[in-house]
């Protein structure tokens, strides 16, 4: 096989996890409001209101725009829509990001046996991943986690998908768009914050040799930021205000 046929199996599979994922979760979504904060999130979506703090404001357009969708009488389920698209997406870049990391560890693709191993890889981790409890739990209803999930995965594939590009003229914009990522995702859940390390250490340790001394300037930037952000910005803001 050349290379072409490796990556047209790759997005094939990838395509697969997608469409079962999503078909999964579609069949088993709630049909109308679970007794919980999804009655809250669906009531705040359709009314552009104010959910309990920190306040979830691009889930709620989303949400509105979802409930403006002529696929049901139940304005619940218009909006429950969203979490089986994002949770199925969620898992179809974590199918890309197993494929990623088993080639950075094992190399290129270069025979059958090498395509097995990692699209074999991908396709177990990711559908292990799909029908966890958490997941699944949070892919069926109106709720925040299943689309924070979904930016959390695909800022992960977005710096793995630059560290590959890393020394090729204009990298740069899959910097800046991990950046609005996570500021739209900010507008979701702040569970997105925890990828800035991450994030962090695959820029470090792919432009400069590692010694302590960076190693740890490194870091302390890292943490000073997710402090800013999460502290200063999301939590000091609306205290201030």
């Amino acid at each position: 096989m050349i290379h072409s046929d490796y990556v047209r199996m790759n997005r094939m599979v990838a395509f697969f996890v997608l469409v079962l994922s999503f078909l999964v979760y579609y069949d088993t979504m709630a049909p109308s409001v679970s007794y919980w904060d999804c009655g809250e999130f669906i009531a705040v979506s359709y009314t552009l209101g104010v959910p309990h703090p920190p306040g979830s404001p691009l889930f709620l357009l989303l949400g509105r725009i979802a409930s403006m969708l002529p696929i049901s009488q139940d304005i619940a389920f218009r909006v429950n829509i969203l979490s089986p698209l994002s949770s199925a997406f969620a898992v179809f870049f974590l199918y890309l990001i197993i494929v990623q990391v088993v080639n950075h560890w094992r190399g290129k693709i270069e025979s059958k046996r090498d395509s097995l191993i990692a699209f074999g890889a991908g396709l177990v981790g990711s559908l292990t991943f799909a029908f966890t409890d958490s997941h699944w739990f949070n892919a069926v209803e109106a709720e925040v986690y299943a689309m924070s999930t979904f930016f959390t995965v695909i800022v992960a594939w977005l710096i793995l998908h630059w560290s590959e590009r890393a020394d090729q003229p204009g990298n740069e914009r899959y910097i800046l768009i991990i950046a609005y990522m996570i500021g739209l995702a900010s507008g979701i859940h702040i569970l997105n914050l925890l990828t800035l390390p991450f994030v962090a250490l695959i820029i470090y340790f792919k432009k400069l040799p590692f010694n302590w001394k960076t190693f740890l300037i490194t870091m302390g930037i890292t943490g000073l930021t997710f402090l800013v952000i999460h502290n200063g910005i999301i939590k000091g803001l609306p205290k201030l205000a």
